[in-house]
């Protein structure tokens, strides 16, 4: 909450306002310096003046406010250095993220334009092929009626022909049954042939 932030921060305002011994402040910058030897030998150093007596911690005194707050700022600033980074390298990745975002959405944009025009140039030709054989369908009406009526024409024809080769095959056979009965009618007389017509 508001109040608890405020309280923690009053808290570290009196902490940090606490003078720092010297040599805990040259400790702390040779730690953050990284020099590890020098610390041993600073420290060595250090305890064995104290315990021969030559002098002692307090004689040291305390380091001036105005240094640690010094190092404080400089902490911090390193601080918001390091997010400031750290938000460089978030805000790089989001941009990079947008602009393959972007060229996606144009990519598929176009691809929808594409299919989009391609739709309508298949309903125009599907129009186009529609009418066009409606223009042909009253005349493939008019040739299915001829078609029809002269196949009946055929049949018709055809009935007569068979008529006719009937009519003709009974005259045929009446004309050979009267050959057949003049030639019954011959007798025979005297050893010679005389036909009834000629009697």
């Amino acid at each position: 909450s508001y109040l608890s932030s405020c309280l923690s921060w009053w808290h570290w305002r009196s902490l940090s306002e606490i003078p720092e011994a010297m040599d805990d402040y040259f400790c702390n910058f040779l730690v953050r310096l990284g020099m590890s030897r020098t610390l041993d030998c600073f420290q060595t150093e250090w305890y064995e003046l104290i315990e021969r007596g030559v002098f002692t911690a307090e004689d040291a005194g305390l380091v001036p406010t105005a240094y640690t707050r010094n190092q404080q700022l400089e902490a911090e600033n390193m601080r918001l250095r390091k997010d400031l980074e750290n938000y460089k390298l978030a805000a790089n990745k989001a941009k990079e993220a947008f602009l393959k975002m972007q060229k996606e959405r144009d990519f598929h944009r176009m691809h929808h334009r594409r299919v989009v025009q391609e739709k309508n140039r298949l309903i125009g030709d599907i129009k186009r092929l529609k009418a066009h054989y409606a223009s042909y369908e009253p005349v493939l009406k008019q040739l299915t009626e001829k078609y029809q009526t002269a196949l009946r024409q055929k049949m018709l024809t055809s009935l007569e022909r068979d008529r006719a080769v009937g009519l003709l095959s009974l005259y045929h056979y009446a004309e050979s049954g009267v050959q057949n009965t003049k030639r019954l009618q011959c007798c025979e007389i005297s050893g010679t042939y005389v036909t009834l017509m000629q009697l």
